[in-house]
C-alpha cells in the first residue's frame, strides 16, 4: 500500500516537488475540527424548533435543556484532551485521531435515533469528547506533516474548519429538514474516518517507530519528491537526530524541569489565554442582543433573523480565517497577530462605547455597533483564533510537543466553559459596556507581551527561537562584532 501511494512519476516533480499533498491532507486531517464546528452551530437554527410546538422532541426543551446542550461540550473536551494527547504520544497521531472520530460519530448517531432531551445531551457530550481529542491531535498531525515554508498556513486550517463547520450547518439548517442535516453531518466524521485509514502517519512518529524507509517515503509523497531525494534523505537524517534526544511522551515533569522549554510554554499558554479572553466568544453569545437593539434604530434597516444573523457572523468568520491562511506565512505570527489584536481592541472598545451611550439615553446610529461585531469577529477569525494553534507547536520539539499541546488545550476549554457560565453575571454586577472595555484591555496589552516577550516563529529553528527568550541572541551578534574588529 506504501509504495502505491507514494510513488511519483513526473519529472517536474522530481525536480522541484510540489506542497499539494501536504495542504490536501492537512484538509483531511482537520475534519473533525469541522464537526466540531458544525457542532457548536447546530443549536442556533435548531433552538426554535427543538422548543417550539412542532418539536421534533417527544418532550419540548427548556432554556435549562439548550443551557446543558451548549455547555456540556466545553466540560468533556478538557477531559478528553489529556485522554488523547498520551494516546499521540503512545500509539501515533493517526491512530488517536480515528479514536477521536469515533465518539463525534457517535454522537450524531445518537441525536438521529432519539432526540429526548437527556439523549441530546449525551450526544453532545460525546461529540465534545471527540473534538477534545481532535484539538490535540490536529495540530500536532498537522505540524508534522508541514514543510517550513507553509506550516503557518496549514497551522491555521484548524481554525479554519470550524469556521466552515459553523458556516455550513448554519445554510443546512435554513434549507434542509431537521433528519436530512443530521445525516449529513453524521456522513462528515465517517468520511473523514475511511480516507484516514488510507493516509500515513507522521514522519515524526514513523522515525520514532524506527521505520526509516516508509519515512523517506512518506515524505517523498508529501514533499512530491521521489523518496531517494538528497533533500528527502537529509529530512529523515533530522528527524533521527531529533528523535535520538528522548523518547516522545506525556511528562509535565520533562516540561518543567527545562527553564528555556518552562518560558516557551508560558509564553504559549498566556498567547493562547489572550485568544479565550479576547471576548470574541462573549460577542458572539451577545451578538443577537447587538443585531435587536440595533434593528431599532429608525434610519436603519438592519433587521435579520436569528438564523441569517448566524449566517452572516459565519460568513465573516470565514474570510477572516482565510485571509489568515494567506497572510500568516507572509507576514510572520508576531506581526499579524499583532494587528489583529489591535483591530480587536479598538472594536470592542467601540462596542462598550455604544453601550454606555445606550445607557445613559444617548442613541449611536444602528450600523455603528453591527460594523464592530463584524470586524472584531473577522479581526479574531484572522488572527487571534488561528495563530496561536500555529506558535505552540512550532516553540516545542516532538519529545515535549504533545505534553505541551495537551496542557494548554486542557486549560483553554475549561476556560470556555467559564467564560460561558460567567459571562452573564458579569454583565449583571459591572454592566455591558465595563465587560467590553475589559475585554479591549485584554486585546490591547497583548500587543505588548507580543512585541516584548513573544519569539518570531516563522521559517526558524527552535534553537534560535529559545536563544531569543533566553536573551542570547542579541550577545551573540554583540560577540560576532567584537570578534571582527579584533581580527
Amino acid at each position: 500500500m506504501v509504495n502505491k501511494m507514494y510513488k511519483v512519476t513526473s519529472e517536474k516533480m522530481e525536480k522541484h516537488g510540489s506542497k499539494h499533498n501536504q495542504v490536501l491532507m492537512s484538509i483531511v486531517i482537520c475534519m473533525p475540527i469541522l464537526a466540531y464546528g458544525t457542532a457548536m452551530g447546530w443549536i442556533s437554527p435548531n433552538k426554535a424548533l427543538l422548543m417550539g410546538d412542532s418539536s421534533p422532541s417527544a418532550k419540548r426543551l427548556t432554556e435549562e435543556d439548550v443551557s446543558w446542550m451548549a455547555s456540556i461540550m466545553f466540560i468533556f473536551a478538557p477531559i478528553a484532551v489529556f485522554i488523547y494527547g498520551a494516546a499521540a504520544d503512545r500509539f501515533g497521531r493517526k491512530n488517536a485521531l480515528l479514536c477521536a472520530t469515533l465518539p463525534i460519530s457517535l454522537g450524531w448517531i445518537v441525536k438521529l435515533a432519539c432526540t429526548h432531551p437527556i439523549a441530546l445531551i449525551a450526544a453532545r457530550a460525546l461529540i465534545g469528547f471527540g473534538s477534545g481529542g481532535g484539538f490535540v491531535v490536529c495540530p500536532l498531525y498537522v505540524k508534522e506533516i508541514s514543510e517550513d515554508s507553509i506550516r503557518g498556513m496549514t497551522g491555521t486550517f484548524v481554525i479554519f474548519s470550524q469556521t466552515a463547520g459553523n458556516l455550513l450547518v448554519f445554510i443546512l439548517g435554513d434549507l434542509l429538514p431537521f433528519q436530512t442535516v443530521l445525516w449529513i453531518l453524521l456522513a462528515i466524521p465517517l468520511i473523514h474516518f475511511c480516507i484516514l485509514l488510507r493516509l500515513p502517519d507522521t514522519p515524526s512518529y514513523l522515525i520514532k517507530c524506527g521505520k526509516n524507509e516508509e519515512t523517506a517515503k512518506v515524505l517523498g509523497w508529501l514533499r512530491s519528491l521521489p523518496h531517494t531525494d538528497k533533500s528527502i534523505s537529509e529530512e529523515v537524517d533530522r528527524l533521527v537526530i531529533e528523535q535520538n534526544t528522548c523518547e516522545p511522551k506525556f511528562s509535565p515533569r520533562l516540561l518543567f524541569g527545562d527553564k528555556t522549554a518552562v518560558k516557551a510554554f508560558w509564553v504559549a499558554l498566556i498567547v493562547n489565554l489572550t485568544r479565550e479572553f479576547c471576548g470574541c466568544i462573549a460577542v458572539l453569545v451577545y451578538a443577537s442582543h447587538i443585531f435587536a437593539e440595533a434593528g431599532k434604530d429608525p434610519h436603519t434597516s438592519i433587521a435579520l433573523s436569528p438564523n441569517k444573523q448566524s449566517i452572516l457572523l459565519a460568513a465573516v468568520q470565514i474570510l477572516g480565517s482565510f485571509l489568515a491562511c494567506q497572510l500568516v506565512d507572509r507576514t510572520g505570527r508576531k506581526p499579524l497577530l499583532a494587528v489583529t489584536s489591535v483591530v480587536a481592541g479598538f472594536s470592542m472598545c467601540l462596542l462598550g462605547v455604544w453601550f454606555y451611550l445606550q445607557s445613559v439615553g444617548v442613541f449611536m446610529p444602528g450600523w455603528v455597533p453591527i460594523m464592530a461585531l463584524c470586524v472584531c469577529i473577522f479581526a479574531d477569525a484572522s488572527g487571534l483564533q488561528p495563530l496561536p494553534f500555529v506558535i505552540m507547536t512550532e516553540m516545542f520539539n516532538f519529545q515535549l510537543r504533545g505534553t505541551v499541546a495537551t496542557l494548554i488545550m486542557a486549560i483553554s476549554l475549561g476556560t470556555d466553559f467559564a467564560l460561558i457560565k460567567l459571562f452573564a453575571p458579569l454583565n449583571t454586577w459591572i454592566g455591558y459596556h465595563s465587560t467590553f472595555w475589559v475585554f479591549s484591555f485584554i486585546c490591547l496589552a497583548n500587543v505588548f507581551y507580543l512585541i516584548f516577550c513573544v519569539p518570531e516563529t516563522k521559517m526558524r529553528n527552535l534553537e534560535d527561537i529559545y536563544a531569543d527568550l533566553e536573551g542570547k541572541k542579541r550577545r551573540k551578534k554583540e560577540d560576532v562584532v567584537v570578534e571582527t574588529n579584533h581580527v
